[in-house]
């Protein structure tokens, strides 16, 4: 058994490299074991802000790492992506990927591209534009940024596709909300098609009163801020 030492949710799976396990527990924090005995080789902790788990629904949890040519890399629910020496667990670069003046957060894990790192961000409940990017693995450097929902009714419009879809949303205020379609999780390369598949969450404005399943994103988060790490 191992602890983390932080009474909060836990949802990473364990990536494997060199009979070392890498993986995150909440807040982000990135931490190494010893795959034959269990034994805590390190931990990186990102100090993300408590503030910042008024904003993150469902919790402060991580959904894991991904490794890459010695690089570990770890999004954090206040919006950074975090590069790691994987043998020391030294910082390498951190990247502020979003706004922090606005609910967005990152629990998803980051995918490898070819030599890129790919990441999106939740808070679509909460009134955010969704979007992905793709920053270079070495440098931290943003190569690309794709939007799953067009910024407003007439534009400027990123590329076509935005284009198009302003044009089946209904010109009244809801473009205030952000319109939501964060990709705050699943994302698959598919290197054969050489095609990157995104998934998204929410839309905004999300309707408290039709959610199926429990109680709203807001009363989560309150409730969550109320009790601290």
């Amino acid at each position: 058994w191992w602890r983390t030492g932080r009474p909060r949710g836990v949802e990473a799976a364990r990536v494997m490299v060199d009979g070392g396990l890498y993986g995150t527990a909440s807040w982000g924090m990135v931490v190494a074991l010893e795959a034959r005995t269990g034994e805590e080789l390190g931990r990186f902790d990102p100090g993300v802000p408590g503030w910042k788990a008024r904003q993150a629904c469902w919790d402060v949890v991580n959904r894991g790492v991904a490794y890459h040519d010695g690089r570990i890399y770890v999004g954090t629910i206040d919006g950074r992506l975090i590069a790691l020496e994987a043998k020391t667990g030294t910082l390498i670069w951190s990247t502020q990927t979003a706004d922090r003046a606005k609910p967005y957060t990152i629990t998803g894990a980051p995918r490898i591209v070819k030599d890129l790192v790919v990441i999106g961000n939740g808070g679509a409940d909460l009134g955010v534009r969704g979007f992905v990017s793709a920053y270079d693995a070495k440098t931290g450097a943003l190569a690309w940024r794709f939007y799953t929902v067009p910024a407003s009714k007439d534009g400027p419009h990123e590329n076509e596709a935005l284009k198009q879809a302003a044009a089946t949303w209904s010109p009244n205020s809801m473009w205030e909300t952000g319109l939501g379609g964060t990709a705050w999780d699943s994302m698959v390369f598919d290197p054969e098609l050489d095609l990157l598949y995104v998934g998204t969450g929410n839309a905004s404005i999300y309707d408290r009163e039709k959610q199926i399943g429990g109680g709203s994103c807001r009363e989560t988060e309150e409730i969550r801020a109320a009790v601290g790490d």
